[in-house]
């Protein structure tokens, strides 16, 4: 059986704890992760559906992410574009 199988028939919705155990990260880049493919929320907590990451990663190949400026690079880019 191949892991897409275990994954869908184990849990149809994945939290961030299974995005960080199955990527070996952080909560917070985890949930940059599970942005990028497409969130569920229910209630207040985030999931994704374990199909659509299969197919997120079968069309694309890989997640790619990129951080959110801080805040003192904000005020950087503002300035340098004074």
């Amino acid at each position: 059986m191949t892991d897409r199988e275990i994954r869908n028939q184990t849990k149809p919705f994945l939290g961030w704890q299974d995005f960080a155990r199955l990527f070996d990260c952080g909560r917070s880049k985890a949930l940059l992760l599970m942005h990028e493919v497409g969130v569920v929320y229910i209630g207040h907590a985030v999931f994704v559906p374990a199909s659509k990451l299969d197919d997120y990663l079968a069309e694309h190949g890989s997640i790619d992410i990129t951080w959110p400026l801080s805040e003192k690079r904000r005020k950087e880019a503002r300035h340098e574009r004074r």
